[in-house]
C-alpha cells in the first residue's frame, strides 16, 4: 500500500497530472464550471474527468448476479465496440459477500441465513458460490482475479458495499486491522443497524477506529484493484461524518478509485459536501421503467445543473432498459425469474437517453446486454450523443412549457463552437388546460421569497365561474400543501366580498389524499400558516385540485384578489418536494371534461352503469387519445378495461389496439397491461371474462400514433371497470370513472433560435444526432414535431475545425499567468492528448489538446 499525504492539488504546483489540471482550467473547463488558477483542485476530481460510464447488475439480477453474467456484459461491452465511447465500467451491485443475498427479485434474504463471507478482520469477502475466481489455493483472494481479467479486457472493476461496519463483528473475534486489541464497540455506533431497507451494517464512529475501519477495507479495494465504488446508505438520510472519513480513508491507499454516493434524493443542501467528496451522488431514488418517473427527472435535472463540474455529477440513476428485473435461481431460498423487457417505450427511452446525456449525468446501463436488440445497441454508440455527454459546456434548461408539456434543454460544443439543442414533449396530457387559465403563477416552492404570490387581476365582465386551481408544478409530487388565502371578489363599486364555501359548487381531486379544506390547513386541520404566519380564512388542498365556485347573478365582479402559498405544513414532508403552481379560470379547466371528445362514456360506476360500448370518428386523425377520468374521488380502486378495442377501415377490417405499441401511458397508478387488467389478473366487465383488451387504472391518459396515409374510420370498444373491484373494494367509496376519447393532431413543436443568440435571420444548418442525418437550415425559430414522451436532438451549426479562440492558452498577462510553455506538462508541445491528460493516437474520438490548441478528433 501507498500512503499519500496531499490530497488536493494547488494548481502552481508542478508534477505533470498537476500542469494537466492547469492546462483544463485555462481550457476553460470541460463542462459548466471554471476552475480559477489559485483554486484547490481535490484530486479525486481528476480521476473521472468526464461522467462514468458502464454496466451495473442491479436493474437486471437485483442481489442475486454471479461471475457469470458479470463476465458476459463485459465481453458484450468488448464485442460491441463499447469501451471506445466510454462504456467501461463493470458495477457488481448488492450484495456480492452473501452466498444467499435473495429471497427473489428486489426482497432481501434477511432471515439470518444470508452466509456473509469475512475476512478475519471483519472485512466482506466476495461469495466464493457466486464469484469462484476469488478462490485460489483454498484462500479467498476477493475480486482480484476478476478485476485482472476485466483489466486486460480494458474495462474497470466497481463494486457496491453499504456505509457501516458488519453487523456481524459483534461480540465476534474479528480483529480491527491496525488496531486488533482495541474493541469493536470503538468502532461501531449502537448495535441496532439505522438503514430502514437492509440491515447488514452498523452506523461507524466518527473517531480513529472508525477511520482506522474505513482505511483496512479500502486498502483491501485497492489491492483487489477496484476502480469504482458505489456506497448506499450513505446520502439518504446524508451521513456527512461517514462520507469524510470514507474520502480520506480513499486518498490514503493511493489508488483512483471513483467514488458514486447512494441512494436518492440527494438534498440540495448537501451539495458541497457532494462537490468536496464525491465523484457522483444521486439526484433521485431507485428509477424504474415508469414514464412518471423518468418525468421527475426532468425537475431534479434543472436544480442540479448549476453544479455540473469536471469530476462532480449529479447522477439521474441507472438506465432500466433492455432485459431486466431478473432473478438467479438459489435452491431453498429463491427461484430463476426471467425478468421482463423495459416497459419504456422507444421514445421514452430515447428521452431518458437524451436528458441523462445533455445534463452530464453518469450513465450506467441496468439490462442485461446480451439481450440487447438493435434499438437498444443504438442508444449506445451514437458518436456524436457522446460527444455532447462528455464535453458539452454550459448545460442548461432554457424552455420549460409546463402546459404544453414542452421542455428544452441546451449545450455547446467547445471544439466546434456548435451547439446542442433537446426538445423534449413530457406529456401534451396535463390535468388542466392551462393555456385557458386567467393568471398562472410561478412555480412557488420553499426557495420562493415568501413561499407565497400575491393574486390580483381582472375579472372578465359578465363571468359566473370561478375556478381555483393547486396544480403539482408538472414534477409528479403530488404531496404539495397549497393555500389560497384570503380569495376577494372586488365588485365594480368597490365593494369587497369573501369567496367563501356558500358560492363553491363542487370539488375536483387528482392526488393522493384528495382533500380539500375550508379555513384549515391540508396536513392536520389547523389554521393555515405560511412563514410562521397564520391566516384564519381561505382554502387549502393537496395538488392536484381544482375549487369550483359559482358567483351569483346579482354581482358584477371587476377584480379577484389573494395570495396563493406553500402552506408551512409540507416543510419536511418525506418523499416530495413542494412545487406548485396556482392558476384561476374562469371557465371548467379539466382536460377529461373539455366538450371536444370524440367520444365519451358518462359515468362508470357500482351503483350506475357499468360499462357501455362507444366509437369514435377517427378519419384523418394523427393521433388517438384515451383519457379515464377518476371522476374526481381520487384513483382507489379505479381498475378501468378497454375490451375488444379495434381500429376499424373503410372495408371493415379490424385491427385491434392489443397488437399496437402505444406512444405513452400515463397513470397515477400500475402500468398498462396488455390482455390482463391492471392487476395482471383476467379481463372482467360486468362479470364477464374476456380474453383481448387493456387494463388500465384511471387516472390515465393512453396516446397512440397512428400511421400517416392510415384508412382507418372508427375506434370502438367496451369500457367499464374491471369486475375484481367489486370483491376488492369493500368501501362505500371509489370505483368511478368516465372514458373519454380524443382524435388529435399534433400541435407543431415551434422553438425560437434567438433565444441562443441566433440573429432572427441567421440560417442555422441543422442535423438530427439520433437519426443521424442533415436536415439543412432553420431561420429564426425551429418548427418541428415531438412525439408524446419523446425528443429531438439535434445539433445546431456544421463547424468541424476548432472555435476561434481554439487556441488553448492565452497570451501572458491575458490571465496574469506563465506563459503556455512553461505551463505545458514535458511532451506536451509535440503529442496528442485527451482531457484527462492521457496520450492518445490518431484512432481517438473526442476532444484532444494539440500543440496547445483544443481540436475534435
Amino acid at each position: 500500500m501507498v500512503g499519500v499525504q496531499t490530497r488536493k492539488v494547488k494548481l502552481q504546483e508542478s508534477s505533470f497530472m498537476k500542469k494537466i489540471i492547469i492546462a483544463l482550467s485555462l481550457l476553460g473547463c470541460v463542462m459548466t464550471t471554471c476552475w480559477a488558477q489559485t483554486e484547490d483542485v481535490a484530486t479525486f476530481r481528476t480521476w473521472a474527468m468526464t461522467p462514468p460510464m458502464g454496466w451495473n447488475s442491479w436493474d437486471c439480477y437485483y442481489s442475486s448476479v454471479t461471475e457469470k453474467e458479470v463476465l458476459q456484459n463485459a465481453q458484450y461491452l468488448v464485442d460491441n465496440d463499447l469501451v471506445r465511447h466510454g462504456w467501461e465500467y463493470v458495477v457488481i451491485d448488492i450484495r456480492w459477500y452473501c452466498n444467499h443475498p435473495s429471497l427473489g427479485g428486489g426482497n432481501y434474504n434477511q432471515r439470518g441465513t444470508q452466509d456473509y463471507v469475512l475476512d478475519e478482520y471483519g472485512r466482506y469477502l466476495p461469495s466464493p458460490s457466486r464469484f469462484p475466481s476469488c478462490m485460489e489455493d483454498g484462500v479467498n483472494v476477493g475480486f482480484r482475479p476478476l478485476a485482472e481479467k476485466l483489466h486486460r479486457m480494458g474495462l474497470k472493476l466497481g463494486i457496491h458495499i453499504m456505509r457501516g461496519v458488519p453487523k456481524a463483528v459483534v461480540g465476534s473475534n474479528y480483529k480491527l486491522m491496525g488496531s486488533e486489541q482495541t474493541s469493536w464497540a470503538q468502532v461501531y455506533n449502537g448495535t441496532t443497524s439505522p438503514c430502514t431497507w437492509l440491515k447488514d451494517n452498523l452506523l461507524v464512529r466518527n473517531n480513529q477506529y472508525g477511520q482506522l475501519y474505513y482505511n483496512s477495507i479500502m486498502d483491501l479495494y485497492a489491492s483487489w484493484g477496484v476502480d469504482f465504488l458505489k456506497i448506499d446508505d450513505l446520502s439518504r438520510p446524508f451521513y456527512s461524518d461517514e462520507l469524510h472519513m470514507i474520502r480520506r480513508a480513499i486518498d490514503q491507499t493511493g489508488r483512483p478509485i471513483v467514488l458514486s454516493l447512494s441512494p436518492g434524493k440527494t438534498q440540495l443542501t448537501y451539495a458541497d459536501d457532494c462537490l468536496a467528496n464525491a465523484n457522483m451522488w444521486r439526484m433521485m431514488d431507485d428509477l424504474w421503467d415508469t414514464w412518471s418517473q423518468v418525468d421527475a427527472v426532468f425537475a431534479e435535472a434543472d436544480a442540479w445543473s448549476r453544479y455540473a463540474r469536471p469530476g462532480n455529477y449529479a447522477d439521474c440513476d441507472m438506465l432500466p432498459l433492455g432485459q431486466i428485473a431478473m432473478t438467479i435461481g438459489d435452491a431453498g431460498y429463491t427461484a430463476a425469474d426471467k425478468g421482463r423487457w423495459t416497459r419504456l417505450t422507444q421514445n421514452e427511452q430515447l428521452t431518458m437517453m437524451t436528458l441523462w446525456g445533455i445534463c452530464h449525468s453518469p450513465l450506467f446501463f441496468g439490462g442485461e446486454m446480451t439481450k440487447n436488440d438493435a434499438f437498444t445497441l443504438s442508444l449506445l454508440n451514437n458518436e456524436e450523443y457522446h460527444q455532447m455527454h462528455k464535453y458539452g459546456e454550459n448545460a442548461h434548461q432554457v424552455m420549460n412549457d409546463e402546459d404544453l408539456g414542452r421542455v428544452a434543454w441546451t449545450s455547446t460544443d467547445p471544439a466546434t463552437g456548435n451547439r446542442y439543442l433537446a426538445l423534449f414533449q413530457r406529456d401534451n396530457t396535463r390535468w388542466v388546460v392551462g393555456q385557458k387559465a386567467l393568471y398562472r403563477s410561478e412555480t412557488i416552492a420553499y426557495t420562493t421569497d415568501g413561499h407565497a404570490v400575491d393574486v390580483d387581476i381582472a375579472w372578465p365582465e359578465g363571468e359566473k365561474t370561478l375556478v381555483l386551481v393547486i396544480d403539482d408544478g408538472g414534477d409528479n409530487f403530488n404531496y404539495d400543501h397549497g393555500d389560497w388565502i384570503n380569495p376577494t371578489l372586488v365588485l365594480r363599486d368597490g365593494t369587497e366580498v369573501a369567496l367563501t364555501g356558500d358560492y363553491k359548487t363542487r370539488q375536483f381531486t387528482n392526488s393522493y389524499f384528495n382533500r380539500v379544506y375550508e379555513n384549515r390547513n391540508v396536513d392536520n386541520g389547523g389554521k393555515m400558516k405560511v412563514m410562521g404566519v397564520s391566516y384564519d380564512r381561505g382554502f387549502s388542498a393537496d395538488a392536484n385540485a381544482a375549487i369550483f365556485f359559482q358567483i351569483p347573478e346579482t354581482m358584477d365582479v371587476a377584480r379577484f384578489r389573494a395570495m396563493a402559498a406553500a402552506d408551512d405544513s409540507g416543510i419536511g414532508q418525506a418523499g416530495a418536494t413542494t412545487s406548485i403552481r396556482f392558476m384561476v379560470f374562469a371557465q371548467n379547466p379539466l382536460t377529461s371534461e373539455q366538450d371536444d371528445a370524440a367520444a365519451r362514456s358518462g359515468l362508470i360506476s357500482r351503483t350506475g352503469a357499468k360499462s357501455v360500448t362507444i366509437e369514435a370518428d377517427v378519419e384523418g386523425a394523427e393521433q388517438l387519445k384515451i383519457v379515464v377520468s377518476n371522476y374526481g374521488d381520487g384513483f382507489a380502486y379505479d381498475r378501468a378495461d378497454l375490451v375488444d378495442p379495434v381500429l376499424i377501415d373503410a372495408d371493415g377490417n379490424e385491427t385491434s389496439l392489443t397488437t399496437l405499441t402505444a406512444t405513452s401511458y400515463s397513470s397515477e397508478w400500475g402500468t398498462l397491461h396488455v390482455n390482463q387488467n391492471v392487476e395482471g389478473g383476467s379481463l372482467r366487465v360486468d362479470g364477464k371474462t374476456y380474453a383481448k383488451g387493456l387494463g388500465m387504472n384511471a387516472q390515465c391518459t393512453l396516446v397512440y400514433d397512428l400511421p400517416a396515409g392510415h384508412t382507418y374510420k372508427t375506434f370502438r370498444t367496451l369500457c367499464g371497470y374491471d369486475s375484481s373491484c367489486d370483491v376488492d373494494n369493500t368501501s362505500a367509496t371509489g370505483t368511478t370513472m368516465e372514458f373519454l376519447v380524443y382524435t388529435t393532431r399534433q400541435e407543431p413543436y415551434t422553438f425560437d433560435l434567438t433565444q441562443l443568440g441566433y440573429a432572427a435571420d441567421e440560417a442555422v444548418p441543422l442535423y438530427d444526432i439520433w437519426a443521424q442525418e442533415p436536415l439543412g437550415t432553420a431561420t429564426g425559430t425551429i418548427t418541428t414535431a415531438v412525439p408524446s414522451h419523446g425528443v429531438r436532438l439535434f445539433r445546431l451549426g456544421d463547424n468541424t475545425s476548432g472555435i476561434d479562440n481554439g487556441q488553448l492558452f492565452p497570451s501572458e498577462g491575458e490571465r496574469g499567468v506563465r506563459t503556455p510553455s512553461s505551463l505545458l506538462p514535458s511532451g506536451w508541445q509535440g503529442g496528442m492528448y485527451n482531457l484527462s491528460g492521457q496520450r492518445v493516437d490518431a484512432s481517438y474520438h473526442g476532444i484532444v489538446v494539440k500543440d496547445g490548441k483544443k481540436l475534435r478528433q
